[in-house]
């Protein structure tokens, strides 16, 4: 059995909390307790501050994770990150910043009273919220083994039985806990006590009443059952006297402090009262047992008519003329109910009083198995109906308080109730169906709630709980969400790495994509994903992928296309954008595959609307050696192929540029003849250099090599670029031929030369004709031609001779 055990929960909706083993220190024992949100509905106030929300207990908790996390990672092996370890410093953040906000709020330091409440609660029920789970967990993880005391249980002492008990039944070690949990994080208490005034009479007696007893024959006496017996009243200061006592030892009774209320009676000179409340402890006698781990102390200890005892805290709870604290006080040490739910004011004290009087009615039921004390006719023990933890939270729900059921549907008491019924994944899923929904209808989710689910799901999940898959990832993601929206990218990526790695690229893609700084601050942020084990390649490429398709959606000024631009014109704003989103792909040599290829499908786009300055630009941003071989194995020899083709192109391109600039500086007649040699000269090696490097790409295979069958798109778009730059080339050729006639004569025959060579057949490469021809510039070529024939015609040479 699980240590909850128990079907649903009705008008929660909540499902199976499937941890099979959560566990309680020993029997009585407490834990030490050390001294903006998902708007899922509930009572959570939304008047919430931003001035709390710092993002300073995000980097912690974040820290607390972090470190078990490299511990973890540090042991190696297939050892599971157990975030329960880290719940006591969880409960101690939340405990601490609790602590703050009352602080805040008790010296009214300029923040609205109804927000510093309102967070005071929060992170004060966050904290109670960890400490119970800190409390299962412990009870079923950490138990002391039960010592065997030998096969004749009918010779165990009571608390051999009990301990037997709590250490066989996986509900009463529940029980136990949550009823532990209960008195460790009721409110602090600095109760007041004093000792009563007992004031001299008529007759130079004492007494401590306002008035003389009418039914016996001394009037004045100090009987402590004299108001109950025969109806007289303490005066007036020692009835305050009394009901501070009285309330002092209710409040150290609700918090499992017995021995505190003991000393309280003492230090009010009160020892019979201290006996009175003493009488709870389980009978044990010495043992001749030896083995360490049974702890024992030498002799008899508890009270062997223990159930006597409880009879008789029974019938003073049941007075009717008792103060209504003694007739708690009382009724809680028996397990009893209705005497004590007059005194309870908060949820915490309504299911304290019910979880105690299941836990003293399992106490009952065992000794009674063995005969050992139980109720007597003269002095009976209270019963209960209340058999399992939902009886408890049924009878809180059906209540006729109308503050304990509004109570009950606070957030985290509604959190809690399903971890102590054992009925988080059904939970999981109403509170990510109703977050859904908010979001859906614009209502922002609360950074607290949204802070504490995501641990919570990631705690459930270390511990093999049953945690809905895409309802955790929900919380976990969303939370990831905020953390990026804060801007707190150095941790972002620790809850991503807890998310499917398809959610993992996908969160943190999109925060990659808003990060626009220098190319050393962008490794930093590569640094902190790479630190906690994410698939880098995968985000990186998602991160360009999804830059490319904003730039390319996004409206953009109007730009000429179709015109061959300048390799030096500036680029657009969205090519720049473009350009700079392929650096995310440039950080790493691993990277330089997926870079080459988006970068290759960028510049046919530019290419094909001739914008060569933003192919240009891009071309140049790339490293150096971005075609070369990298650690992924050989670069495709297509893209290598291609991105050197784009190489040779720009080169040409350039030349062609720089040329028509130095065209443009012809001396004028009023230079002089050194200035008008010196300009002859460099042109002719312009010329030279620059003819040389269009006849050289126009006798390549550029591109033609880089089509591969089977990729369709590629091929047509590499096809179509062939079109537009052969024709683009050759009339380039014709064109620096022509206008260098004068500088190197033999140019205007090389320029009618180029006839052949645009007619020359090229193995399987398409004919340069061919090309022209389907870009539609042919006629335009052979005009050209033309006009350098008759120019050698003018010049009395035939242009049938070349």
């Amino acid at each position: 059995m699980s240590f909850a055990g128990i079907s649903s929960l009705p008008n929660r909706g909540f499902g199976n909390f499937a941890t099979p083993s959560f566990t309680s220190p020993s029997f009585n024992s407490k834990p030490n307790k050390v001294d903006n949100d998902v708007d899922m509905g509930g009572q959570q106030s939304e008047r919430l501050q931003e001035h709390s929300d710092t993002g300073v207990e995000y980097q912690k908790f974040a820290r607390l994770l972090e470190t078990l996390q490299r511990q973890s990672n540090q042991q190696g092996g297939d050892v599971q990150l157990d975030i329960g370890r880290v719940l006591p410093e969880f409960d101690t953040l939340c405990s601490t910043r609790a602590q703050q906000f009352e602080r805040r709020k008790n010296a009214g330091a300029g923040f609205q009273v109804s927000s510093t409440e309102e967070e005071h609660k929060l992170w004060e029920s966050e904290s109670n919220t960890w400490l119970l789970l800190e409390t299962l967990f412990s009870a079923f993880e950490r138990q002391k083994p039960f010592v065997d005391k030998g096969p004749e249980a009918l010779e165990w002492s009571d608390l051999d039985l009990i301990e037997h008990l709590h250490s066989t039944d996986s509900n009463f070690k529940h029980h136990s806990a949550v009823k532990s949990w209960l008195e460790v994080i009721a409110p602090p208490t600095n109760p007041r006590v004093g000792a009563k005034r007992i004031s001299p009479s008529a007759k130079s007696a004492s007494s401590l009443f306002s008035q003389p007893a009418t039914t016996t024959a001394q009037t004045n006496y100090q009987d402590p059952d004299a108001t109950t017996r025969d109806g007289v009243k303490l005066d007036e200061y020692n009835q305050r006297v009394e009901h501070d006592l009285l309330l002092a030892v209710w409040e150290y009774i609700r918090r499992g402090q017995v021995q505190k209320a003991k000393d309280a009676c003492e230090n009010a000179g009160e020892p019979w009262r201290a006996e009175s409340i003493s009488g709870g402890d389980l009978y044990s006698v010495s043992t001749a047992f030896t083995d360490p781990q049974y702890d024992r102390e030498e002799g008899a200890i508890g009270n062997k008519t223990r159930g006597l005892w409880k009879g008789t805290c029974y019938a003073l709870a049941k007075e009717s003329t008792a103060e209504q604290y003694e007739r708690a006080i009382y009724g809680a040490l028996c397990g009893d109910i209705p005497s004590v739910l007059p005194v309870c004011s908060s949820w915490e004290d309504h299911a304290w009083v019910r979880y105690n009087a299941l836990v003293e009615s399992m106490i009952e039921n065992r000794l009674s198995q063995f005969n050992r004390g139980g109720p007597s006719k003269a002095l009976p023990i209270p019963t209960t109906t209340i058999s399992s933890a939902k009886d408890i939270f049924d009878s809180i729900d059906n209540s006729d308080d109308q503050k304990l059921r509004n109570d009950s549907k606070d957030m985290f008491k509604t959190i809690q109730t399903s971890i102590i019924l054992g009925q988080t994944d059904q939970m999981l899923t109403n509170m990510a169906r109703e977050a859904r929904s908010a979001r859906k209808a614009g209502a922002p989710l609360r950074p607290h709630m949204l802070r504490f689910m995501a641990h919570f799901v990631l705690l459930l999940r270390s511990k093999k709980s049953n945690v809905p898959k895409a309802d955790g990832d929900f919380f976990i993601k969303s939370y990831v969400d905020l953390l990026i929206s804060k801007q707190l990218y150095d941790i972002a990526p620790l809850y991503a790495s807890f998310l499917p790695r398809k959610l993992q690229i996908e969160t943190c893609s999109s925060y990659l994509k808003t990060i626009d700084g220098s190319k050393k601050e962008r490794l930093g942020y590569l640094a902190n994903i790479r630190k906690y084990g994410l698939d880098l390649h995968a985000i990186l490429t998602a991160t360009v992928d999804g830059l490319l398709e904003k730039s390319s959606s996004a409206s953009e000024e109007d730009i000429e296309t179709g015109v061959m631009q300048s390799v030096s014109a500036p680029t657009t704003a969205r090519e720049a954008a473009q350009i700079k989103s392929l650096e995310w792909l440039t950080f790493e040599t691993p990277q330089y595959l997926e870079c080459l290829f988006r970068s290759n499908h960028l510049i046919r786009q530019y290419l094909a609307d001739g914008r060569l300055n933003a192919a240009y630009a891009l071309y140049t941003s790339l490293p150096l050696d971005i075609a070369e071989s990298g650690p992924m194995g050989a670069m495709p020899t297509s893209l290598r192929r291609e991105h050197t083709y784009y190489g040779d192109l720009f080169a040409a391109r350039r030349m062609l540029e720089k040329w028509r600039s130095e065209l443009e500086t012809r001396p004028r007649k009023q230079d002089t003849r050194m200035a008008a040699w010196k300009w002859d000269v460099e042109m002719k090696e312009l010329v030279t250099d620059t003819s040389t490097e269009l006849e050289n790409l126009l006798r390549s295979k550029w591109l033609f090599d880089c089509i591969l069958p089977g990729d369709n798109v590629r091929a047509h778009e590499l096809r179509k670029l062939r079109q537009i730059y052969l024709s683009e080339i050759a009339l380039n050729l014709h064109e620096v031929y022509f206008q260098s006639r004068n500088v190197i004569p033999a140019n205007l025959e090389k320029s009618v030369e180029m006839a052949n060579l645009i007619a020359a057949e090229r193995g399987e490469e398409t004919p340069l004709h061919k090309e022209l021809q389907d870009n539609g510039r042919l006629q335009e070529l052979l005009a050209q031609i033309r006009l350098s024939s008759l120019e050698l015609i003018n010049l009395g040479r035939s242009p049938f001779a070349y």
